[in-house]
């Protein structure tokens, strides 16, 4: 059975998916107390803690699999983040991660001047910035791809808004109103994710998931929202 745990969990969602998708015991963990607290009253059965990425309270070698999906860009000290995740992972473990584009950041940052700050987005990654730090930690890069195009779509939308950000998941976040619900179920079509949403009953995913993953592809080719990791201990 693997052990998986991924960082920077928030409110649990893709903790939860990890946990119906992976063979294994799954934990999830952030920094952010009431973002924990959230996660474990919509998914009682997934174990998350509070706990700091540059200091993660389990011993050696304890996990096959470290996840940290729009993470690093925020933690104070990534050397030590990257110490860390090193240390926890198990021999041959795998480490997925996504950081931000650095053209999507910029173009954000234009759309909203505060962004950085709002959520406390400390560094922007270079070309190969992260491959380098995780080589010198003997983490080896297996795949890299860049993804998640359509999401400045909605972020687009979202960023343009006066609302100030309360928590490092309030901008842009899509449940402060009917018309951003509607906007995010609307991008959502477009997503795998949908069929683990009650939006499966409407099945007009079979024409817009492939639609969406073609676009994606596409778009993300010149434009990528993310970049998109896989890293193996030696």
């Amino acid at each position: 059975m693997k052990r998986i745990l991924e960082i920077g969990c928030g409110q649990g969602f893709n903790t939860y998916i990890l946990s119906k998708k992976e063979n294994g015991k799954v934990i999830g963990i952030d920094l952010s107390s009431d973002d924990i607290n959230i996660a474990k009253k919509r998914y009682p059965k997934v174990s998350f803690k509070v706990m700091s990425a540059q200091d993660l309270k389990f011993k050696s070698k304890s996990f096959d699999m470290v996840y940290a999906m729009e993470v690093l860009e925020h933690v104070d000290d990534i050397g030590k983040t990257l110490d860390e995740v090193s240390r926890v992972l198990d021999s041959s473990g795998k480490f997925v991660v996504s950081i931000p584009f650095y053209k999507s950041e910029k173009w954000l940052a234009k759309l909203r001047p505060t962004y950085f700050k709002e959520i406390h987005h400390v560094r922007v990654f270079k070309e190969e910035e992260l491959e380098n730090l995780c080589k010198k930690r003997k983490l080896t890069l297996k795949k890299k791809k860049r993804v998640g195009f359509l999401q400045h779509i909605e972020l687009f939308f979202l960023f343009k808004r006066k609302i100030k950000s309360k928590t490092q998941l309030s901008i842009g976040s899509w449940r402060d109103n009917i018309y951003t619900k509607m906007l995010h179920a609307c991008m959502l079509y477009f997503s795998p994710i949908s069929l683990q949403t009650p939006l499966r009953l409407f099945p007009i995913w079979i024409i817009t998931i492939p639609a969406g993953y073609i676009l994606d592809k596409l778009g993300s080719r010149v434009f990528p929202k993310s970049l998109y990791y896989e890293f193996e201990k030696k």
